[in-house]
């Protein structure tokens, strides 16, 4: 399978190649034009397909620690970051190549000179818009009122997690965690995807004792839970997120939309007879059906659980719906001691970015963490680590971003740029 998933995303590099260096037709000035739309294009394609689409560490992500350069993403969303990268590279590339290879050409500077000054001008437009952003989120997160969050970090080891001899020490511990988080007098508690090791709202003692702690502790919860359902002969696993009151009601519910290819479903298991034996293996869960909208106390919140943060297009929905602040359910055990871990957080400083809300993360052995609406990662737990975080957070309520509202326009237009070209290529 991993074989399968390098070959599926060098792909899209090796096609990159091919196109930019025919439709370029060996003049560098059209590599620096057609670079970035190419590029852009099969990023975005990579990313999108319900399938196989992986959004993992595209090129803008490297820049998630430059605070400047990522807020434009409120416009153009992720993609834009890589445009950006690609055109400066281009610019170099297109520099480099012609002075060492026209060195001869009394005028070859005047090309190269054109296409730095325009990148430059792009690029100081762009770090400029991302100062003034910043500044304006900055001061925007400041006067706004906040609420306290906190993130019980279980560590639950992987091995131990649906082992039913460990189910009450599991439990115990998110008991511990969720008691000492009331001394910081938060407004909700979270805990990281598939908290619990029993199906909750179906397994009586275990949903009991949940609700049980939300009252002792007087604090809504907002936990990850498998959960099945029986549609006719077939019975159907969900990955699902809880809310409950701190009555121990439910308030509502959020099943995973984006499933993990091979790891929560098999893909074309009717047409390819020979993967049913993986079927019986891995499982298949059913598939979630709305982007939930959770109504808590004044403010709206959406979820999103695992990997599902990676995708931008899914995860604005709920905030185009209204939601107000982003909570991240996650088992990052899978990583072990990979960068992975890191990198899944650093991905999820984009959302915030791009839909302008705090987000609220919450992994079962890290990193949990906050990141406001400026991407600004903080308060972050360590790895392998039993830990409690409480933060404060600014729900944005002011107006969506414009990629809350309308999505990957820049990306669509990259699209159809690069179609274009493709048919003048082809056609002359």
């Amino acid at each position: 399978i991993l074989a399968l998933l390098a070959a599926y995303l060098s792909f899209y590099i090796s096609l990159f190649c091919v196109l930019t260096v025919k439709w370029s037709r060996g003049k560098p000035v059209y590599f620096f034009l057609l670079a970035p739309l190419v590029w852009t294009s099969l990023e975005y394609l990579r990313s999108t397909h319900m399938t196989f689409g992986f959004s993992w560490m595209g090129l803008g992500y490297s820049q998630f620690q430059t605070l400047t350069v990522i807020q434009p993403a409120e416009i153009t969303g992720i993609y834009g970051i890589s445009a950006l990268i690609v055109l400066v590279n281009a610019a170099l590339h297109f520099f480099i190549n012609t002075w060492v290879f026209n060195l001869n050409k009394h005028d070859a500077w005047k090309p190269s000179f054109r296409v730095i000054g325009v990148t430059t001008l792009v690029v100081g437009f762009w770090v400029g818009w991302g100062n003034w952003a910043l500044n304006l989120t900055r001061s925007q997160i400041e006067s706004s009122p906040k609420i306290r969050v906190a993130v019980a970090q279980g560590n639950i080891e992987q091995h131990l997690k649906w082992n039913k001899l460990y189910q009450q020490p599991t439990m115990k511990i998110y008991k511990e965690l969720t008691l000492q988080a009331v001394e910081g007098k938060p407004e909700l508690v979270v805990w990281p995807e598939a908290a619990t090791p029993f199906y909750y709202g179906l397994d009586p003692s275990g949903t009991k004792y949940v609700q049980d702690l939300a009252k002792t502790s007087g604090v809504p919860l907002l936990f990850g839970s498998p959960y099945k359902k029986t549609m006719g002969e077939k019975e159907l696993a969900y990955n699902r997120a809880f809310l409950i009151s701190n009555q121990g009601e439910t308030i509502d519910v959020y099943d995973k939309m984006h499933l993990v290819p091979f790891g929560e479903f098999v893909p074309f298991r009717q047409a390819l007879f020979f993967i049913e034996k993986m079927v019986e293996i891995i499982g298949d869960f059913g598939l979630g059906k709305r982007a939930t909208v959770f109504t808590l106390n004044d403010y709206q919140l959406g979820v999103s659980i695992c990997y599902e943060i990676i995708f931008p297009d899914l995860v604005r929905q709920p905030v185009k719906n209204g939601a107000e602040y982003l909570v991240n359910i996650t088992n990052d055990a899978w990583f072990g001691k990979s960068a992975a871990s890191y990198q899944h957080i650093s991905m999820a400083a984009l959302r915030a970015v791009e839909n302008r809300t705090p987000i609220v993360r919450a992994a079962n052995t890290g990193i949990s963490g906050f990141i406001d609406a400026t991407g600004q990662i903080r308060n972050t737990t360590q790895l392998f680590k039993r830990e409690l975080i409480v933060d404060e957070i600014a729900p944005n309520k002011g107006p969506r971003t414009f990629y809350s509202k309308f999505g990957d326009i820049f990306s669509y237009l990259c699209l159809a740029l690069t179609a274009i070209i493709s048919l003048l290529a082809y056609r002359f």
